[in-house]
């Protein structure tokens, strides 16, 4: 088993916060797991991608090799469209429906409907965020709308999260949860 988990999406978003609930949840859960950063210019608003590797043997690199993604999470959708040359026809692709606009942002219908021609699930992070109490949590609603394509079992994801999580850790797991049913 192996599973690789591409999340991308620009600085503020925490992606970083992410990927740390899923690799403490492969340990959790006894996998090996890798990770790797880019986020340059984080802090104002550019461009972030996390890799994680999971698996039950040994893993060589971080860095997931193009056309390996197994399952792709995008917290903006123009981040997305960045990314799909990365990805394969089997790839499961998560994506906030929310942008992050910025002057210039294209047309987000367009955005959108590029990604549903890639068989996106479409994520209003925005709205379930708020239902959970708290808007900071796009990132975990997004978690939970990827749950199902992961090799990651449910209750190792929910103590992931009480224990990365340090703040509001009840209204994540409710994200996390919310963002599960969709």
């Amino acid at each position: 088993m192996k599973s690789n988990i591409l999340i991308v999406g620009v600085g503020g978003q925490g992606i970083i916060l992410a990927s740390n609930v899923l690799s403490n949840a492969a340990v959790v859960q006894n996998l090996k797991v890798k990770k790797s950063e880019t986020h340059g210019m984080a802090q104002r608003g550019g461009s972030v991608e996390t890799h994680v590797r999971l698996s039950k043997t040994r893993i060589y690199s971080p860095l997931i090799p193009p056309g390996e993604v197994d399952v792709f999470l995008a917290f903006e959708p123009l981040e997305a469209l960045r990314y799909l040359d990365l990805l394969s026809d089997e790839t499961k692709l998560v994506v906030n429906s929310n942008p992050f606009w910025v002057p210039g942002y294209p047309d987000i219908e367009e955005v959108l409907a590029e990604l549903r021609g890639r068989d996106a699930v479409l994520v209003d992070a925005l709205k379930l965020s708020w239902e959970a109490g708290f808007n900071l949590t796009q990132n975990i609603v997004l978690l939970g709308a990827a749950s199902p394509y992961l090799p990651l079992k449910r209750k190792c994801l929910m103590q992931a999260i009480n224990d990365t999580v340090k703040k509001k850790v009840d209204v994540n797991l409710k994200a996390f949860e919310l963002g599960a049913q969709v």
